[in-house]
């Protein structure tokens, strides 16, 4: 576990209402169009897409609001986009990288939430996951960055 402060963050943005049951139904078509947008509107792209989890608490029922992010250069306007933009706020987490099939998510998190507990740290409500390399043909090269908000 590492502990970081990450500064505002320019985005490209997708928000929805959605469950951990029902949050397949966004895998790669989302994050497809947010690129394709971005170049529309001859965005310069900055980074990997962002997965954030604001008020998802591990049970597959719960609602919460996800956002999807590309963090892109700002521009003042965007012409015909199904998007917005924002700034992520500065956020403080605790992290670590996840590297291979995504189904180790469930033992990373762990890990890293028993880490933050026994740091005696408080957990903010919102989780980022950073897709720093997405291949679905050979998952085993996948990269994750997985962070957990925590209060300071």
């Amino acid at each position: 576990m590492q502990l970081k402060t990450i500064q505002p963050i320019h985005v490209l943005y997708f928000e929805t209402q959605t469950s951990l049951k029902e949050i397949s139904e966004h895998i790669r078509h989302v994050a497809h169009t947010l690129y394709r947008d971005a170049v529309q509107n001859n965005l310069e792209i900055n980074g990997p897409v962002y997965w954030i989890y604001n008020g998802a608490d591990g049970n597959p029922e719960t609602v919460f609001t996800l956002t999807i992010a590309l963090p892109v250069s700002p521009k003042p306007e965007l012409a015909n986009s199904a998007f917005q933009t924002k700034y992520l706020d500065k956020f403080e987490c605790a992290t670590d990288q996840l590297y291979g099939d995504w189904n180790g998510f469930g033992e990373a998190y762990g890990t890293l939430v028993s880490s933050i507990i026994s740091g005696n740290l408080a957990f903010s409500g919102e989780n980022r996951e950073i897709y720093i390399n997405m291949d679905f043909e050979n998952p085993e090269r996948n990269i994750t960055e997985i962070q957990i908000g925590i209060l300071k």
